[in-house]
């Protein structure tokens, strides 16, 4: 009888308190950083959020009771099996949110079956029912919706125009609530937890339809393994029934691309790094995590256009083929090496374009680079930068490093990172600084190049530096 009892308590939360969500977050249809997590951080901060990264038709929704639809890529669709699946989530009594950012594509045609068609053109001030408790309404405007059958709805909020723009209705046993993209957060590092007042009430109310058990697992599906996986010459390709058309082509231009990016790194890829590769529904963004590269399928409009997926796909790899020891200028040189390895693939002018584009930017500030360090800090009692001048500066400054030493040594990233992989071993060093960069540079360049850094804007030291030994006289 205890066992029944703390089952049920379980399930359904002890009287009077919150009750128990299990949320789903789809990343399957639309990939975002900050859907991978960060939605579930600011508005289920109390409840259990799970991420699928999936085909949504072949999760198991048995112990879930809320999904949450953030986006639907322009290049995608909602197939018929993830409808029928929807509703049967819904008709089991699950909430779903449709979250809309325009009044027209694949996002809208969805909210558009369940009879709320999205239209532009939502004017402020909106206006919440009092149901909402809403004391305060953050975020743009966004969509309005048109309902088909507005005796179905319950009108949760309305623009100036009374027009309906938050509304819920009942399908099957389940909720359904609509609302506009606008009226929640969208950045990566989850600072933006607009309306979560009364968002957060609202997404638990919506999952009320469901009992979950939460003494059993309640799981998401990650990025690997894949719907598919394919296996070639020490590579996995991960990806779901959606990206199946575009898996060929980019398992195509990676497999290009790794022979040409290991001739500019001089050295092989240490052991297991980047050997799979997990692609994603977006046209910008993707990650590396060491073994794994989360590729976007269609930046830079690939597959009609191969230069930036080259740039691309390479500065993802970097971000793996530097371990186990980071880069001081992480981001920076991933992106050089990809300039590199474009002009190796057939694609040198642009290359060449985006190299000098970058440290145009940063001479705007520092014509020399001598006045800022490489974290945009003034050095010479110039004017603070701050925002995307900073980053500009940031990213010029490496990137005219870079050439000036290319200039001298066409190879010099190879000797560079030959010499890394040959000093910096774990164990012997805790931490890959500047003194240790630049010590390793000398040792590629042949130079002591301790001087000539620190007459640009680096504090460095020989006396700091690990390999304070092998640097050159």
């Amino acid at each position: 009888m205890l066992g029944l009892l703390l089952g049920a308590m379980a399930t359904n939360g002890l009287a009077g308190q919150q009750p128990v969500v299990h949320a789903v977050v789809d990343l399957s249809h639309e990939f975002t950083f900050y859907g991978d997590g960060r939605f579930g951080r600011q508005y289920l901060r109390d409840q259990k959020h799970v991420t699928n990264w999936g085909t949504l038709f072949k999760f198991d929704f048995s112990n879930a009771n809320l999904v949450v639809l953030l986006g639907c890529a322009q290049q995608l669709t909602y197939w018929p099996q993830d409808i029928a699946a929807i509703n049967a989530f819904l008709q089991d009594g699950g909430g779903l949110v449709v979250f809309v950012a325009s009044g027209r594509g694949p996002q809208a045609d969805l909210a558009g079956t369940f009879g709320a068609a999205g239209e532009e053109g939502a004017a402020k001030p909106l206006a919440a029912a009092p149901e909402l408790k809403a004391e305060k309404i953050e975020g743009a405007a966004g969509i309005r919706l048109k309902l088909s059958q507005p005796d179905l709805w319950t009108v949760l909020m309305s623009d100036a125009k009374k027009a309906p723009v938050v509304v819920m209705r009942k399908v099957g046993k389940g909720r359904l609530l609509v609302l506009p993209r606008s009226l929640a957060g969208s950045r990566p590092d989850a600072s933006d937890p607009i309306n979560a007042a009364w968002l957060s009430p609202l997404l638990v109310r919506v999952a009320s339809g469901k009992s979950v058990d939460a003494s059993k697992p309640f799981m998401g599906r990650g990025l690997t393994p894949g719907d598919y996986v394919e296996k070639h010459e020490g590579l996995k390709l991960h990806y779901t029934d959606y990206l199946k058309p575009y898996a060929g082509s980019m398992f195509a231009i990676a497999q290009r691309c790794k022979p040409v990016i290991e001739k500019r790194m001089g050295v092989p890829l240490s052991p297991g790094m980047a050997s799979e590769i997990g692609l994603l529904a977006t046209d910008g963004g993707g990650f590396s995590s060491g073994q794994v590269l989360g590729l976007a399928v269609w930046w830079g409009g690939f597959p009609d256009r191969q230069d930036s997926m080259i740039e691309f796909i390479t500065h993802e790899s970097v971000h793996s083929w530097v371990l186990p020891f980071g880069e001081i200028w992480n981001e920076p040189i991933a992106t050089y090496v990809g300039n590199l390895v474009m002009m190796d693939m057939g694609h040198a002018e642009e290359a060449n374009r985006r190299i000098q584009a970058t440290i145009r930017r940063a001479v705007r500030y520092d014509r020399e680079m001598k006045l800022y360090d490489m974290q945009g800090n003034s050095i010479a009692d110039a004017p603070k930068l701050e925002g995307e001048a900073r980053t500009d500066l940031q990213w010029g400054k490496a990137f005219w490093i870079f050439e000036q030493l290319r200039k001298e040594k066409p190879d010099f990233l190879a000797r560079y990172f030959q010499a890394k992989r040959r000093l910096a071993l774990p164990g012997k060093i805790k931490e890959y600084d500047e003194n240790n960069t630049v010590a390793v540079l000398s040792v590629a360049m042949g130079r002591d190049l301790f001087p000539w850094f620190r007459e640009h804007g680096f504090d460095v030291d020989h006396e700091k530096a690990a390999f304070r030994g092998q640097i050159p006289k």
